[in-house]
Protein backbone atom coordinates (compact mmCIF):
# COMPACT_ATOMS: atom_id res chain seq x y z
CA UNK A 1 0.00 0.00 0.00
CA UNK A 2 0.89 3.48 -0.39
CA UNK A 3 0.35 4.71 2.99
CA UNK A 4 3.00 1.74 4.24
CA UNK A 5 5.50 2.98 1.94
CA UNK A 6 5.52 6.79 2.62
CA UNK A 7 5.13 5.53 6.58
CA UNK A 8 8.14 3.49 6.06
CA UNK A 9 10.32 6.63 4.04
CA UNK A 10 8.97 9.32 6.98
CA UNK A 11 9.37 7.19 10.23
CA UNK A 12 13.13 6.52 10.13
CA UNK A 13 13.75 10.34 9.48
CA UNK A 14 11.83 11.96 12.47
CA UNK A 15 13.50 8.67 15.00
CA UNK A 16 16.57 9.49 13.52
CA UNK A 17 16.14 13.11 13.61
CA UNK A 18 14.82 13.32 17.26
CA UNK A 19 18.28 10.70 18.34
CA UNK A 20 20.21 13.77 17.03
CA UNK A 21 17.98 16.25 19.22
CA UNK A 22 17.91 14.65 22.03
CA UNK A 23 21.71 13.63 22.16
CA UNK A 24 22.30 17.35 21.33
CA UNK A 25 19.94 19.02 23.90
CA UNK A 26 21.85 16.50 26.43
CA UNK A 27 25.52 17.52 25.64
CA UNK A 28 26.16 14.45 24.20
CA UNK A 29 27.82 15.84 21.68
CA UNK A 30 29.92 19.43 21.47
CA UNK A 31 28.87 22.08 18.50
CA UNK A 32 32.23 21.04 17.42
CA UNK A 33 31.39 17.89 17.04
CA UNK A 34 27.95 18.24 15.34
CA UNK A 35 30.29 20.22 12.52
CA UNK A 36 32.33 16.71 12.53
CA UNK A 37 28.86 14.57 11.71
CA UNK A 38 27.97 16.99 9.42
CA UNK A 39 31.57 17.10 7.53
CA UNK A 40 31.50 13.16 7.44
CA UNK A 41 28.39 13.38 5.67
CA UNK A 42 29.03 16.00 3.01
CA UNK A 43 32.27 14.96 2.16
CA UNK A 44 32.90 11.24 2.52
CA UNK A 45 29.43 9.11 2.76
CA UNK A 46 26.62 11.05 0.78
CA UNK A 47 29.03 11.99 -1.80
CA UNK A 48 29.94 7.96 -2.24
CA UNK A 49 26.14 6.98 -1.92
CA UNK A 50 25.30 9.57 -4.95
CA UNK A 51 28.61 7.94 -6.42
CA UNK A 52 27.53 4.70 -6.78
CA UNK A 53 23.50 5.29 -7.42
CA UNK A 54 24.52 7.47 -10.30
CA UNK A 55 27.28 5.03 -11.56
CA UNK A 56 24.43 2.36 -11.33
CA UNK A 57 22.39 4.10 -13.25
CA UNK A 58 21.01 2.82 -16.31
CA UNK A 59 22.49 4.90 -19.18
CA UNK A 60 19.86 4.92 -21.77
CA UNK A 61 17.39 6.40 -18.81
CA UNK A 62 19.92 9.28 -17.61
CA UNK A 63 20.47 10.14 -21.37
CA UNK A 64 16.63 11.12 -20.80
CA UNK A 65 16.94 13.10 -18.00
CA UNK A 66 17.40 17.00 -19.22
CA UNK A 67 13.66 18.23 -18.89
CA UNK A 68 14.06 17.60 -15.42
CA UNK A 69 17.49 18.54 -14.72
CA UNK A 70 15.99 22.12 -16.31
CA UNK A 71 12.82 21.66 -13.85
CA UNK A 72 15.52 21.73 -10.78
CA UNK A 73 17.52 24.78 -12.20
CA UNK A 74 14.30 26.92 -12.11
CA UNK A 75 12.88 25.20 -8.91
CA UNK A 76 16.45 25.44 -6.64
CA UNK A 77 18.60 27.98 -8.26
CA UNK A 78 16.83 30.78 -9.95
CA UNK A 79 14.03 30.34 -7.00
CA UNK A 80 17.17 31.93 -4.85
CA UNK A 81 18.07 35.44 -6.61
CA UNK A 82 13.60 35.48 -6.97
CA UNK A 83 13.29 35.31 -3.20
CA UNK A 84 16.69 37.07 -2.64
CA UNK A 85 15.27 40.15 -4.85
CA UNK A 86 12.14 40.35 -3.27
CA UNK A 87 13.51 40.46 0.19
CA UNK A 88 15.52 43.04 -0.92
CA UNK A 89 12.13 45.00 -2.20
CA UNK A 90 10.53 44.91 1.27
CA UNK A 91 13.86 47.09 3.04
CA UNK A 92 15.79 43.89 4.20
CA UNK A 93 19.12 44.08 4.64
CA UNK A 94 21.72 42.40 1.96
CA UNK A 95 23.78 39.65 4.17
CA UNK A 96 20.09 38.65 5.53
CA UNK A 97 18.49 38.67 2.21
CA UNK A 98 21.23 36.43 0.40
CA UNK A 99 20.82 33.78 3.90
CA UNK A 100 16.59 33.80 3.97
CA UNK A 101 16.64 33.57 0.30
CA UNK A 102 19.23 30.54 0.16
CA UNK A 103 17.19 29.20 3.13
CA UNK A 104 13.34 28.93 1.00
CA UNK A 105 14.88 28.20 -2.08
CA UNK A 106 17.88 25.01 -0.63
CA UNK A 107 16.74 21.52 -0.23
CA UNK A 108 17.79 18.54 1.53
CA UNK A 109 17.07 16.39 -0.30
CA UNK A 110 20.31 15.18 -0.98
CA UNK A 111 20.39 14.34 2.67
CA UNK A 112 16.79 13.05 3.04
CA UNK A 113 15.90 11.98 -0.36
CA UNK A 114 17.93 8.46 -0.19
CA UNK A 115 15.81 7.10 3.13
CA UNK A 116 12.61 8.89 2.10
CA UNK A 117 12.42 8.66 -1.88
CA UNK A 118 14.37 5.34 -2.62
CA UNK A 119 11.12 3.61 -0.30
CA UNK A 120 8.31 5.68 -2.18
CA UNK A 121 10.07 5.40 -5.68
CA UNK A 122 12.30 2.64 -5.89
CA UNK A 123 16.47 2.39 -5.95
CA UNK A 124 16.53 3.77 -9.99
CA UNK A 125 14.12 6.47 -9.65
CA UNK A 126 14.92 7.78 -5.96
CA UNK A 127 18.81 7.42 -6.27
CA UNK A 128 18.70 9.19 -9.48
CA UNK A 129 16.38 12.46 -8.10
CA UNK A 130 18.77 12.72 -4.81
CA UNK A 131 21.78 13.10 -7.67
CA UNK A 132 20.81 14.69 -9.79
CA UNK A 133 19.33 17.57 -6.80
CA UNK A 134 23.10 17.42 -5.31
CA UNK A 135 24.25 18.37 -9.28
CA UNK A 136 22.09 21.01 -9.34
CA UNK A 137 21.70 22.60 -6.06
CA UNK A 138 25.52 22.74 -5.36
CA UNK A 139 26.83 23.60 -8.81
CA UNK A 140 24.33 26.60 -9.82
CA UNK A 141 22.92 27.63 -6.00
CA UNK A 142 25.24 26.56 -3.39
CA UNK A 143 28.40 28.40 -5.55
CA UNK A 144 26.12 31.27 -6.18
CA UNK A 145 24.93 31.34 -2.42
CA UNK A 146 28.56 31.38 -0.90
CA UNK A 147 29.82 34.20 -3.45
CA UNK A 148 26.87 36.31 -2.50
CA UNK A 149 27.36 35.39 1.48
CA UNK A 150 31.02 36.66 0.91
CA UNK A 151 29.69 39.62 -1.16
CA UNK A 152 27.46 40.94 1.37
CA UNK A 153 29.50 40.52 4.32
CA UNK A 154 32.86 42.24 3.04
CA UNK A 155 34.75 38.77 2.48
CA UNK A 156 34.59 38.94 -1.24
CA UNK A 157 37.49 41.48 -1.81
CA UNK A 158 40.00 39.06 -4.00
CA UNK A 159 38.26 36.39 -3.93
CA UNK A 160 37.26 35.63 -7.96
CA UNK A 161 34.52 33.79 -10.08
CA UNK A 162 37.47 31.30 -10.73
CA UNK A 163 38.28 30.71 -7.70
CA UNK A 164 34.66 29.91 -6.45
CA UNK A 165 34.20 27.50 -9.51
CA UNK A 166 36.98 25.82 -8.35
CA UNK A 167 35.97 25.14 -5.20
CA UNK A 168 32.58 23.96 -6.53
CA UNK A 169 33.30 21.69 -8.74
CA UNK A 170 36.02 20.32 -5.99
CA UNK A 171 33.36 19.77 -3.51
CA UNK A 172 33.03 16.04 -3.20
CA UNK A 173 28.89 16.81 -2.54
CA UNK A 174 29.26 17.96 -6.84
CA UNK A 175 32.34 15.47 -7.59
CA UNK A 176 30.34 11.84 -6.25
CA UNK A 177 27.28 12.30 -8.34
CA UNK A 178 29.45 14.07 -12.03
CA UNK A 179 31.54 11.07 -11.53
CA UNK A 180 28.84 8.78 -11.37
CA UNK A 181 26.78 10.10 -14.09
CA UNK A 182 29.73 10.01 -16.62
CA UNK A 183 30.47 6.18 -15.42
CA UNK A 184 26.76 5.77 -15.96
CA UNK A 185 26.68 7.42 -19.75
CA UNK A 186 30.23 5.63 -20.37
CA UNK A 187 28.11 2.15 -20.42
CA UNK A 188 30.88 0.68 -18.07
CA UNK A 189 29.66 -1.58 -15.34
CA UNK A 190 30.90 -0.92 -11.89
CA UNK A 191 32.70 -4.34 -10.47
CA UNK A 192 31.23 -5.73 -7.62
CA UNK A 193 34.08 -5.32 -5.52
CA UNK A 194 34.04 -1.74 -5.66
CA UNK A 195 30.30 -2.18 -4.86
CA UNK A 196 31.15 -4.18 -2.01
CA UNK A 197 34.59 -2.05 -0.85
CA UNK A 198 32.39 1.47 -1.02
CA UNK A 199 28.57 -0.01 0.13
CA UNK A 200 29.39 0.98 3.51
CA UNK A 201 30.10 4.23 3.45
CA UNK A 202 27.13 4.58 1.07
CA UNK A 203 24.61 2.41 4.01
CA UNK A 204 25.77 5.07 6.59
CA UNK A 205 24.76 8.39 4.70
CA UNK A 206 21.06 8.78 5.41
CA UNK A 207 21.30 7.73 9.01
CA UNK A 208 24.57 10.18 9.63
CA UNK A 209 23.68 13.37 7.73
CA UNK A 210 19.54 12.78 9.50
CA UNK A 211 21.58 12.79 12.88
CA UNK A 212 23.83 15.70 11.63
CA UNK A 213 20.84 17.98 11.10
CA UNK A 214 19.27 16.92 14.83
CA UNK A 215 21.72 17.82 16.35
CA UNK A 216 21.94 21.39 14.84
CA UNK A 217 18.73 21.92 15.42
CA UNK A 218 19.34 20.99 19.28
CA UNK A 219 22.21 24.20 19.23
CA UNK A 220 19.93 26.93 17.78
CA UNK A 221 17.02 28.41 19.34
CA UNK A 222 13.37 28.03 17.92
CA UNK A 223 11.09 30.58 17.13
CA UNK A 224 8.38 29.42 15.34
CA UNK A 225 5.94 32.25 15.61
CA UNK A 226 8.48 34.65 14.08
CA UNK A 227 7.26 36.41 11.14
CA UNK A 228 9.90 35.45 9.09
CA UNK A 229 9.72 31.74 9.93
CA UNK A 230 6.03 31.64 9.29
CA UNK A 231 6.32 33.47 5.72
CA UNK A 232 9.49 31.40 4.84
CA UNK A 233 8.06 27.77 5.67
CA UNK A 234 4.95 28.87 3.69
CA UNK A 235 7.53 29.36 0.96
CA UNK A 236 9.31 26.49 1.19
CA UNK A 237 5.68 24.59 1.28
CA UNK A 238 3.51 26.26 -1.15
CA UNK A 239 5.93 28.59 -3.66
CA UNK A 240 8.56 25.84 -4.64
CA UNK A 241 5.86 22.84 -5.19
CA UNK A 242 4.11 25.50 -7.36
CA UNK A 243 6.83 26.30 -9.22
CA UNK A 244 8.17 22.56 -9.85
CA UNK A 245 4.30 21.46 -10.48
CA UNK A 246 4.17 23.79 -12.79
CA UNK A 247 7.59 23.20 -14.44
CA UNK A 248 6.76 19.68 -14.74
CA UNK A 249 3.09 20.07 -16.20
CA UNK A 250 4.42 22.17 -19.02
CA UNK A 251 7.64 19.92 -20.17
CA UNK A 252 5.04 17.03 -20.09
CA UNK A 253 7.17 14.98 -18.37
CA UNK A 254 5.20 12.42 -16.42
CA UNK A 255 7.60 9.71 -15.61
CA UNK A 256 8.44 8.09 -11.84
CA UNK A 257 11.42 10.53 -12.12
CA UNK A 258 8.87 13.54 -12.67
CA UNK A 259 7.05 11.69 -9.38
CA UNK A 260 9.81 11.95 -7.44
CA UNK A 261 11.26 15.40 -8.16
CA UNK A 262 7.82 16.94 -7.49
CA UNK A 263 8.19 14.52 -4.18
CA UNK A 264 11.70 16.27 -3.69
CA UNK A 265 10.70 19.84 -3.76
CA UNK A 266 8.63 19.72 -0.24
CA UNK A 267 11.81 18.76 1.67
CA UNK A 268 13.17 20.26 4.20
CA UNK A 269 15.79 23.43 3.58
CA UNK A 270 19.52 22.21 3.53
CA UNK A 271 21.67 21.71 6.74
CA UNK A 272 24.22 24.54 4.63
CA UNK A 273 21.63 27.14 5.66
CA UNK A 274 21.64 26.80 9.70
CA UNK A 275 25.95 26.26 9.09
CA UNK A 276 25.86 29.76 6.52
CA UNK A 277 23.77 31.66 9.44
CA UNK A 278 26.45 30.02 12.01
CA UNK A 279 29.32 31.05 10.15
CA UNK A 280 27.94 34.96 9.60
CA UNK A 281 25.74 35.15 12.79
CA UNK A 282 22.84 36.45 11.25
CA UNK A 283 19.52 34.93 11.68
CA UNK A 284 20.71 31.86 13.06
CA UNK A 285 17.48 31.06 14.65
CA UNK A 286 14.94 31.98 11.84
CA UNK A 287 17.11 29.46 9.49
CA UNK A 288 16.92 26.77 12.34
CA UNK A 289 13.33 27.57 13.00
CA UNK A 290 12.20 27.06 9.03
CA UNK A 291 14.36 23.66 8.97
CA UNK A 292 12.11 22.55 11.93
CA UNK A 293 9.14 23.40 10.67
CA UNK A 294 9.58 22.01 6.64
CA UNK A 295 11.24 18.97 8.58
CA UNK A 296 7.88 18.37 10.82
CA UNK A 297 5.50 19.44 7.74
CA UNK A 298 6.60 16.40 5.70
CA UNK A 299 3.97 14.52 7.91
CA UNK A 300 1.53 16.16 5.76
CA UNK A 301 3.11 17.39 2.89
CA UNK A 302 4.52 14.31 1.57
CA UNK A 303 1.42 12.53 1.73
CA UNK A 304 -0.53 15.68 -0.17
CA UNK A 305 2.32 15.62 -3.02
CA UNK A 306 2.14 11.77 -3.64
CA UNK A 307 -1.74 12.50 -4.26
CA UNK A 308 -0.89 15.71 -6.54
CA UNK A 309 1.35 13.50 -8.39
CA UNK A 310 -1.89 11.63 -9.56
CA UNK A 311 -2.33 14.54 -11.93
CA UNK A 312 1.37 14.70 -13.45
Amino acid sequence: MVLDRVVAAIAPVFLILLLGFVAGKRKRFTMEQARGFSLLTLHYTLPVALFLGMAQFRRDLLMQQGALILVMIVGYAVLFPVAFWVLRAFGMEKLKAVLLGYTVASTATPIYGLTVLVPIFGMEAGTGVVGMAALVTNLAQVSVAIAMLAAASGEGDGVSAGMIFRRTVSNPLVLGPVLGALVSASGYAVPGVVISTLKPFAVAASGVAIFACGLALAFYPVRLLSRVVVLGSLACLVVQPVVFFGCIKLLGVGSAMAKATFVSSVMPTSTPTVLFAHQYRTCEAETASIMLVTTLAMVVTIPVCLVVCGWL
